[in-house]
């Protein structure tokens, strides 16, 4: 079996979710014939990270939009990592991307050559245009070569591991893509003919520049492959039940599971219930009880919450809800995080629609910019309760009801081995006596 048909073997059926572009941009990649890379995507492909902009390059190269977000795609799910990050309109390689940029652009300049191949002798060489629709896979070329090198389409057969008419019919596919004879068959054997010739030396350079792109490749499918991904909310301190709980677990789970590394990332609540339906995260911990109907959860913790401020505009018992409201600008996280959630519905239902209208909300999605805000600049805030220990003199809190207390879940799908995880999340965090009301 050549080194292309065991690369597409391991490969083949891998999901890839992207994080780093949307995901209309670059689609999930599940089917054998979307993850056969050819020529056409790996010249788009480079054109497109050295423009910075996938509708320039289909501008450029005269193929449909859709064309250059596939082709990135399929060189990203090849590669398994990401190689561009969007900026606004305009996507800018990672590190990855550049680092690859030598070699991909050497190959764009063979694929051009093959492309001129194709042309009459007295027609003007091939553009990336031309080139840029040279359907022909790298598994073709890697079969070729190896016809080439034996001599044989029946030893190559053989070496490769398939059927010899289904090579045979191979490489006629190739000849017809390229518009000439590519192997004069003999009796005694098949040899590469003048064009040929040509042709195999373009394509053993681009083998080996292949190789040397996607060969650390392997060792990132094998990682993901074998890897945990435990997406969290943000810890709102070191002293908080989520550090203590990620705490836990990174330092546990090797003991438990030394073949399966855990990734650990965090994020908000509406992203880690995106990334768990696509299977980007195998469990999370989240703040939030709005789950869909195919995810299980368990709540494994429950922490009051609290108006934060200074005591002139929070203290006193006579004083209105709606009045300490109204009274300065409220610092909160966005939309997105479950604490805000809580603040929504208890806002709903203490605040007229008038008040309502009046009322002042700074989004800031850090706690530690909230804290200052309160301090230095005489905000408002609604935080944990654990979060007014040795809170400032000129500082009071005020708990809001139980019926917004916060509720940190541990929130799994249904189908498939996540239940497994979840159950062993659920025992290290039992042992460590982290299933208990604390704070968040």
């Amino acid at each position: 079996m050549s080194w292309h048909d065991r690369t597409v073997c391991r490969r083949v059926g891998y999901l890839i979710s992207w994080t780093n572009y949307p995901a209309t941009c670059f689609p999930v990649l599940l089917s054998s014939d979307a993850n056969v890379m050819n020529l056409a995507s790996l010249l788009i492909a480079h054109r497109a990270l050295s423009l910075g902009s996938v509708r320039e390059t289909a501008r450029r190269l005269d193929r449909p939009v859709a064309s250059v977000s596939a082709s990135l795609a399929k060189l990203q799910a090849h590669l398994a990592t990401a190689l561009v990050t969007a900026a606004g309109n305009r996507i800018l390689p990672t590190l990855e991307g550049r680092r690859i940029g030598r070699e991909l652009s050497r190959i764009a300049d063979l694929v051009i050559q093959l492309a001129t191949l194709r042309r009459p002798a007295e027609a003007s060489p091939a553009d990336e245009r031309d080139a840029a629709r040279l359907s022909i896979s790298l598994l073709a070329l890697s079969r070729f070569i190896v016809v080439a090198r034996t001599g044989s389409i029946r030893s190559a057969a053989l070496e490769i591991g398939m059927g010899q008419p289904q090579l045979t019919r191979q490489m006629k596919t190739l000849e017809a893509d390229m518009g000439f004879s590519l192997l004069d068959r003999t009796a005694a054997g098949a040899t590469p003919t003048s064009e040929g010739a040509q042709f195999l030396k373009a394509a053993e350079e681009i083998e080996k520049l292949w190789l040397r792109i996607s060969e650390p490749a392997d060792a990132r499918f094998r990682r993901s492959a074998m890897r945990t991904h435990l997406g969290s909310v943000a810890p709102l301190g070191r002293e908080s039940l989520v550090a203590r709980m990620l705490a836990q677990l990174a330092a546990k789970w090797p003991q438990q599971q030394p073949r399966s590394p855990l990734y650990i990332s965090s994020s908000n609540a509406e992203e880690l219930l995106s990334g768990l339906s696509s299977r980007l995260y195998d469990v999370v911990l989240l703040d939030t009880l709005d789950l869909p109907a195919d995810v299980e959860h368990r709540v494994l913790s429950r922490s009051g919450l609290c108006l934060i401020g200074a005591s002139n505009l929070v203290a006193g018992g006579t004083k209105r809800m709606p009045d300490r409201l109204l009274a300065a600008p409220i610092a909160l996280p966005s939309l997105k995080s479950g604490l805000r959630q809580k603040f929504a519905l208890f806002v709903e239902d203490v605040l007229t629609a008038e008040e309502r209208a009046l009322l002042s909300v700074v989004e800031i999605d850090s706690i530690p910019v909230i804290a200052n805000l309160v301090l230095e600049h005489g905000h408002l805030a609604v935080l944990p309760e654990w979060a007014t220990i040795g809170l400032e003199p000129s500082l009071s809190a005020l708990r809001l009801p139980m019926a917004y207390d916060m509720q940190l879940s541990l929130a799994w799908r249904k189908a498939g081995n996540a239940t497994a995880t979840a159950t062993l999340v659920q025992s290290i965090l039992s042992d460590a006596g982290l299933l208990a009301t604390g704070a968040l």
